[in-house]
């Protein structure tokens, strides 16, 4: 498990905050203004990621919310050097153990090998690899606060009404979004 220190743990919570923060609309402008950040190649490779963490089913997926587009302008536009370094690290290394597993790159995976390759690799990373966390949990959040993940992934409810303790989930429910 990676040793839990103040610093990390600090740093962690205002990425969050700070994504969490911006309104929607920012985000989206944010994400179609300015440079390209990445390539072609890397792009492609965010997508892939990202499509293969939150994949569509009957709701829309990551790519669906404009995920990897908001990755990139947060990356271009907010991110330091060390923080940009270490995510696109990240992609770097699962596209690196993609090829070691496979034989093929990433993108060039079928869906369910993505998965499969993706799992093996949170298995191995997760909770020890603070970059990783940390890409991971980014693509996740920019996915739950897209208008797509809040809306039709999670039910929305500007001001929900009574408190209800417990309310069984079910196939026809879904968990709230918001704070």
């Amino acid at each position: 498990m990676m040793p839990l220190d103040r610093r990390s743990l600090l740093d962690a919570v205002a990425v969050l905050i700070g994504a969490a923060a911006l309104p929607g609309p920012a985000l989206g402008a944010a994400a179609a203004a300015g440079p390209s950040l990445f390539d072609r190649t890397t792009r492609d490779l965010v997508t892939a990621v990202a499509d293969t963490l939150l994949p569509r089913t009957d709701t829309p997926g990551a790519v669906d919310a404009g995920v990897p587009q908001t990755f990139e302008a947060l990356l271009r536009d907010w991110a330091g050097p060390a923080r940009r370094a270490g995510c696109l690290g990240v992609l770097r290394a699962i596209d690196a153990q993609a090829t070691s597993e496979t034989g093929a790159a990433f993108v060039g995976l079928t869906p369910a090998r993505r998965k499969t390759v993706l799992a093996a690799y949170d298995a191995e990373r997760l909770g020890r690899d603070a970059d990783y966390t940390m890409t991971r949990d980014l693509l996740v959040a920019l996915y739950y606060l897209s208008e797509p993940g809040a809306t039709q992934e999670l039910r929305y409810e500007h001001a929900p009404g009574a408190w209800e303790p417990s309310i069984p989930l079910t196939a026809q429910t879904r968990a709230w979004a918001g704070a």
